[in-house]
């Protein structure tokens, strides 16, 4: 048998079998999922669905992956197709560079110059990679770039990091159309791009004019916008100019600098929040790379959870200045009620803002800040409640304590709780007694909503628990077609004992299929292996129904009766099942139109074939 269209003719068979054997899905995932082990399995949040409790899992043996919400599984390749939203020969070509498995320079050319490049994602990021070269070129290597590149030199960005964030100037003249009307790009195209102005006659204009441009890159490391900053001070232009939200940008789902921090987010186990793309730089440009920055004023649901998958702690780096310590404020407040995240606070001294502090003290003395200056959430309430307090005054001492106390009310570590008690009792010297039963009231306040809280996460984890077994009721025929496909796909015996029974077939189409189709698979391959043969299968719910196969826990090794009891109860009592469902349905009707002869007559029939199936059961025992 053939594989039909979800596999490309392109890349030959034994390329894609050498990656797949080359790599390991956990190594692959890993670079996009926060994976722990539990049992035999790997778990993580789900990058396909939002989530707060892991019900995607990775089962390292098999080389599949299944979640068990939203039902999604396959093989290493599925997963890369699903995620990067890419075709099967794409994917392979994926896996093999995330992996560092080495593919023949000849397939790679004929694959670049093959018509894949059709899809409007592909051309627009085309387009987007065109336009980034162009405007780095005009910066780095042109006369009319010189002053952009004084500016960026001047903030402290030597050539490395301007070169490695491909940095741009778009110029006052425009020039984009030219460029690409001269690549014979489509119009339509780049009306889609988001890199120009539609005027009402249908006519182009360039979007960014005399602007810094930083490329805004997904995850992936493919630009897909730009974030550009006016040269010249003009009062009728925004300061800071974006890319509109196109097929590509969302910036509810993007994070500046992600594609090369996500690496050592991992490695680090926390992430640095900036407030802008020249702090993100000036702190890679330091050494500190997991670092990143959101596309507007705080996190969206979208980058928390884009985070969560990534990382268990988030650290906010904003400026040192009142605006940037009421901007972290802010951001807390809205984190700490959507986010699992532990939250932290990085504190920049004498109100700088970390591109100064780097300038400043230079980039030894900003690693070493990074790496002493963290603060819990409460340690920066403490701090941050002082602002524009005099607390040599008794009722701001007040108001500030009453401040601290609504904020560690809701903090679950006794310890941690305990911890800033001793601080507050030895700062305004009380007795630490009265401070518990004060907090004692604050945490009562507090309660009802610790309590929904709790009993919502209680819930979610119900929920998931339901799903961290393939518990799905089936019949007992669909039981016994599972079964005998599982064995079929893992047991020679099994394979050969089916070939005596010439005109079996399954009740359900799908298992037939599948049954169809390890024929041919066997024809090919000697042996079983799961993530091969789901490339086997064109049929999508095919599929999936190989996937949650793997994951029921049958008995290693299959017993004769086993195999016997499998075929008796889909060849023998499946048809007698379906004939008294039909018959209720008849007997039903019957009654509906008072057909008296006929319901009498209906009803010994029935009797007789529940007879039947209760004699069969007994049997059966």
């Amino acid at each position: 048998m053939k594989r039909g269209d979800f596999v490309s003719q392109r890349i030959p068979e034994q390329v894609i079998e050498n990656v797949r054997n080359n790599v390991n899905i956990v190594d692959i995932v890993g670079q996009y999922v926060q994976l722990s082990k539990s049992g035999r399995n790997l778990f993580g949040l789900c990058p396909f669905h939002e989530e707060k409790t892991p019900s995607f899992s990775v089962t390292e043996e098999k080389q599949i992956f299944h979640c068990f919400s939203c039902h999604r599984g396959g093989n290493v390749f599925k997963f890369i197709m699903e995620i990067e939203n890419i075709s099967f020969p794409e994917a392979v070509l994926k896996v093999a560079e995330l992996g560092n498995v080495e593919i023949d320079e000849k397939i790679m050319h004929d694959f670049d110059s093959s018509d894949t490049e059709s899809s409007n994602s592909r051309k627009l990021k085309k387009v987007h990679a065109d336009a980034t070269q162009l405007y780095h070129h005009i910066l780095v290597n042109t006369q009319i770039g010189e002053e952009a590149l004084d500016y960026l030199h001047e903030r402290g960005l030597n050539d490395d990091i301007i070169n490695e964030f491909n940095l741009g100037y778009a110029p006052e003249k425009a020039i984009l159309g030219a460029f690409f009307t001269e690549r014979k790009v489509a119009s339509e195209v780049l009306k889609k791009s988001g890199l120009f102005v539609e005027y009402d006659d249908g006519t182009l204009n360039d979007r960014f004019r005399d602007r810094v441009l930083f490329p805004i890159r997904d995850a992936q490391g493919s630009t897909i916008a730009f974030s550009g900053r006016l040269l010249h001070k003009d009062d009728k232009q925004p300061k800071y100019l974006n890319s509109p939200e196109t097929e590509l940008f969302n910036k509810r789902k993007i994070l500046f600098n992600f594609d090369k921090a996500k690496s050592e987010i991992r490695q680090k186990k926390f992430a640095i929040l900036f407030e802008g793309f020249m702090d993100v730089l000036a702190a890679y440009r330091s050494g500190i790379k997991n670092g990143i920055a959101s596309m507007g004023t705080s996190l969206t649901n979208e980058q928390i959870y884009l985070l969560e998958r990534t990382t268990n702690e988030l650290f906010l780096c904003y400026d040192g200045d009142s605006a940037g310590q009421n901007a972290i404020a802010r951001a807390l407040e809205l984190l700490e009620p959507v986010t699992k995240l532990k939250l932290g606070v990085i504190r920049i001294p004498e109100k700088m803002d970390p591109d100064e502090y780097v300038q400043k003290y230079g980039e030894k003395a900003f690693v070493q800040l990074i790496a002493d200056a963290h603060e819990t959430k409460i340690a920066f309430y403490m701090r941050y409640y002082q602002q524009n307090r005099n607390l040599a005054n008794e009722n701001d001492q007040l108001a500030y304590i009453a401040d601290v106390m609504e904020k560690l009310a809701v903090v679950e570590s006794p310890v941690e709780q305990d911890l800033y008690l001793n601080q507050l009792a030895n700062r305004f010297a009380l007795e630490k007694d009265s401070l518990k039963l004060q907090l004692r009231e604050f945490v009562k306040k507090f309660k009802p909503q610790k309590q929904l809280k709790s009993a919502k996460d209680n819930s979610l984890k119900y929920l998931s628990g339901r799903h961290t077994t393939n518990s799905q009721k089936y019949s007992k025929i669909e039981r016994a077609e599972r079964l005998l496909i599982y064995r079929i796909l893992h047991e020679q015996n099994t394979r050969i004992r089916m070939k005596r029974y010439t005109n079996f077939s399954f009740v359900h189409d799908d298992y037939q299929l599948i049954y169809i189709i390890s024929e041919g698979y066997f024809n090919v391959y000697p042996e079983y292996e799961t993530a091969r043969f789901l490339d086997f299968l064109d049929n999508e719910r095919a599929r999936q129904l190989v996937v949650s196969l793997e994951l029921d826990n049958y008995a290693l090794e299959s017993s004769d009766e086993e195999f016997v009891d499998c075929i008796d109860v889909i060849s023998n009592q499946s048809p007698l099942e379906q004939e008294i469902t039909e018959l209720k349905q008849k007997l039903v009707d019957a009654k509906k139109v008072n057909n008296n002869e006929l319901v009498t007559s209906l009803t010994i029939k029935l009797v007789t074939l529940l007879q039947q199936q209760q004699t069969n059961k007994s049997a059966s025992l």
